[in-house]
């Protein structure tokens, strides 16, 4: 009998209102599109010891506007992912500002959105050219930063959402409760 819970943690930016990116998610890996929605990864558990801290950095840091262009699918074998083509500098930015409190630079990590994980899904040269067929460049301005969790590979669910919070505040962090 299992008595431990698998956990696992990241900092993400999730793609609201991109129908279309969630439509091809969903077709071609439904198995991942239901365990999370289309995101870009800021920060992922294994670069975080004090989730703690890092939702106060989030708060100390305020409201943030980052933009990211995306580019055309890319596949390696199983995996296909829409890149960053443009300019990375905003992004890495604010992950050294969240990752500020572990005292080391953080390592380099390109933004991108997964659109089949090779976990969970699999392309071949026909799935792959109907998603090249179905897609265009595209930008996102983020505003907001989700603190998600992970529980035995279950659904992610958000923790915290860091958004134009005042810097500062008492607020107990949310990243040490327990769910229920």
């Amino acid at each position: 009998m299992k008595n431990y819970v698998s956990t696992r943690r990241q900092a993400s930016m999730y793609l609201d209102g991109f129908p279309d990116v969630e439509e091809l998610r969903h077709r071609f890996n439904p198995a991942q599109a239901n365990l999370i929605s289309a995101h870009v990864t800021l920060c992922r558990e294994d670069e975080v010891q004090d989730w703690c801290a890092l939702e106060q950095q989030l708060r100390a840091i305020g409201p943030i506007e980052l933009t990211i262009e995306f580019g055309m699918p890319i596949r390696e074998d199983n995996l296909v992912l829409l890149p960053c083509v443009g300019s990375t500098a905003q992004f890495d930015d604010l992950r050294r500002q969240l990752l500020l409190h572990t005292g080391r630079e953080p390592r380099k990590h390109l933004p991108h959105v997964t659109l089949i994980h090779p976990r969970s899904g699999v392309c071949t040269d026909d799935i792959f050219k109907q998603i090249t067929a179905s897609s265009a460049p595209f930008g996102v301005s983020f505003r907001e930063v989700s603190l998600i969790e992970q529980r035995d590979g279950g659904p992610w669910y958000r923790l915290a959402v860091g958004a134009g919070q005042e810097a500062g505040g008492q607020r107990r962090c949310r990243c040490s409760a327990q769910r229920g």
